[in-house]
């Protein structure tokens, strides 16, 4: 680096003194001329105005003692005179060094900023899902007074629970809870506690539910709506006489005639029908 240059001079006169100066406070040779670089590297490009501001062998003299762990000295000047110039130590390689250990340093810098600001947008991508998710569902805990899954009033009836989900296109009993496709396109499965978790991929019996048996003992003006397997065996077949012409009725409109549910074994034993007092003509079984 004998580029003619002030820092240049400064250089190729102190460093042996500065390296000297650090091995004889012990510390290590290599650390030492590491150290000297990576200073004097740090000081070049302001290098014009320390020289004009500062002493530089007091200033660089505390920076060397700081980095390399040695107690402060305030106002102590690097020393002089300990070592004369040896070609064979030069101190350009340990600038290179220096460089290479400063541009290792950016780029782990850089990394972690990358990685912080990856870390930002995670974080505001979750706040944005959070913010925007849908409120959740209710649920309240409600014995469900027939063996199936029923739906009415915008509410899903399991088991042990009642779970509000508007706009249920159709559902089917799956496992514990239910499945179900709402208006919005979306597939839905409802666990038995009443929590709601999308789905890829409806199961087979929400696009081609079972066929019943027939329910043969009908009324004059009683209409079979439908029917559902119960969980063990049999079928539950929901009545409506309302109106004679059944098969032409809306079955997501709500009714005002009379519903009844009707319990079959797997055998063909049916018990009498029972008035559905818990909810209006809109409830269905599927």
């Amino acid at each position: 680096m004998a580029d003619g240059s002030d820092f240049s001079l400064y250089l190729a006169a102190r460093w042996p003194d500065l390296v000297a100066g650090l091995e004889e406070e012990g510390v290590a040779p290599d650390a030492a001329r590491l150290a000297v670089a990576q200073v004097l590297l740090a000081s070049r490009r302001s290098w014009a105005r320390r020289t004009r501001d500062e002493d530089v062998d007091v200033t660089l003299w505390a920076e060397l003692r700081e980095r390399t762990g040695l107690p402060t000295r305030p106002r102590e000047a690097a020393p002089h005179g300990v070592r004369p110039a040896d070609p064979t130590d030069p101190p350009e390689p340990w600038l290179e060094r220096a460089e290479q250990a400063r541009g290792l340093r950016r780029r782990r810098r850089a990394r972690l900023g990358v990685a912080w600001l990856a870390g930002v947008a995670v974080l505001v991508a979750g706040w944005a899902w959070w913010a925007g998710r849908p409120p959740p569902r209710e649920v309240r805990q409600e014995a469900n007074p027939f063996p199936v899954v029923w739906y009415a009033e915008g509410q899903l009836h399991l088991e042990d629970v009642v779970v509000e989900l508007p706009g249920v296109e159709a559902f089917v009993a799956w496992g514990p809870g239910a499945a179900a496709v709402l208006r919005s396109g979306e597939v839905v499965r409802v666990d038995a506690d009443g929590d709601v978790h999308d789905l890829d991929r409806a199961p087979r019996t929400l696009d081609e539910p079972p066929d019943a048996p027939p329910y043969l003992p009908l009324g004059e003006y009683d209409v079979l709506v439908q029917s559902a397997p119960v969980p063990g065996g049999g079928w539950a077949h929901l009545l409506d006489s309302s109106r004679r012409a059944g098969q032409q009725d809306e079955v997501r409109q709500s009714e005002t005639g009379r519903r009844a549910l009707v319990l079959c074994t797997a055998g063909g034993a049916c018990a009498a029908p029972r008035t559905i007092l818990e909810a209006d003509g809109s409830i269905r079984l599927r």
